[in-house]
């Protein structure tokens, strides 16, 4: 399903089946191709549609600038998971092998005789902890992936979620300084913008401190496998869904105009309006009117948005929609 708010001035929400957008709208190639993929994905998760989307964007059917977005970030996220992947075995090396590995260095463990010295002071551990030596290396290798999209706390092997977290406080401090000279109206707005982000920010800080912590305790997670392995699957889930949307947003603000202070306005606006909302099943009693005066700030923005009775309504649009609406009711 797809939400489309307020479409040709159409009032509340429509909801739609992905599968109906080429009844309603004329869709570029770019959004048919990446339709047709998302249409038979089983698992809807925004790693899964990101992944689809990197792809489609990839071929430059959107564009050369999207095309060169998609590839970057892939090969920048390819790199920084390897390294963190060899960056996991070094610090578990440190943290369970011993003093005879002390001196090791990451690098070592891309050669020969680096990897039959790091199985061996392994091989000590699993045997003190009474694990077999094949499973230490094989969990190790499992828990490298999970954590991947968080990555370590080291250069080069951030995961993309960490690098989103930290972005997130960025993109608020920018929006703050922003508003600073700004008139009420729009410094209201714009403070919204920031509350939520550093809101959201805090929550994500919270999951991502949760991986850091294991990482901690390597060893504790090789020799309690089952319940690091289920923690983790879960924190790491929990900060996709939060991240979601976010990136977009941060974009958006990233290639505003820089002189025209009347288009940034437009992207305030923008943003403001699309700001991702934390469910109320996922916080706490002292959070959830901060969260509801944020959307109820959001529909009324919507509304003025929309410019009602501006007549700037496209009838035909509106009545596709009411037409749809009536089909599936």
């Amino acid at each position: 399903m797809i939400m489309l708010p307020g479409l040709a001035g159409g009032l509340g929400t429509y909801e739609l089946p992905l599968d109906t957008l080429r009844d309603v709208f004329d869709l570029s190639v770019h959004d048919r191709m990446l339709f047709d993929r998302l249409l038979e994905l089983e698992n809807v998760h925004p790693s899964t549609v990101l992944e689809h989307s990197r792809t489609v964007g990839s071929t430059g059917v959107g564009g050369i600038e999207l095309a060169r977005t998609c590839t970057e970030r892939n090969k920048n996220e390819k790199s920084s998971r390897e390294l963190g992947q060899l960056a996991v075995l070094h610090r578990a090396l440190l943290q369970l092998g011993g003093a005879a590995v002390q001196d090791m260095k990451r690098e070592e463990l891309m050669t020969m005789e680096g990897q039959v010295r790091a199985r061996k002071a392994l091989n000590r551990f699993a045997s003190e902890n009474k694990v077999e030596n094949d499973t230490i290396i094989d969990n190790l290798g499992e828990w490298s992936k999970m954590i991947a999209p968080v990555g370590l706390n080291q250069e080069g092997c951030e995961g993309q979620l960490r690098s989103l977290t930290a972005g997130l406080k960025k993109f608020a401090g920018d929006i703050e300084e922003w508003s600073n000279s700004e008139q009420s109206d729009f410094r209201f707005m714009a403070s919204r913008i920031v509350s939520a982000t550093q809101a959201t920010f805090e929550h994500a800080r919270r999951k991502v401190a949760e991986v850091d912590s294991w990482n901690g305790e390597l060893g504790k997670v090789l020799t309690d496998w089952e319940r690091a392995q289920k923690d983790i699957g879960k924190t790491i889930d929990y900060l996709w869904w939060l991240l979601d949307g976010w990136q977009e947003l941060i974009d958006v603000w990233a290639k505003r105009s820089l002189t025209d202070r009347a288009k940034q306005r437009e992207v305030i606006e923008e943003i403001a309006s699309f700001v991702p909302v934390i469910p109320i099943a996922e916080i706490t009693d002292k959070e959830q009117q901060f969260w509801v005066d944020i959307r109820v700030n959001q529909m009324l923005w919507a509304g003025e948005l929309r410019k009602l009775g501006s007549g700037e309504i496209d009838a035909d649009m509106v009545d596709r929609l009411e037409r749809f609406r009536r089909q599936s009711a």
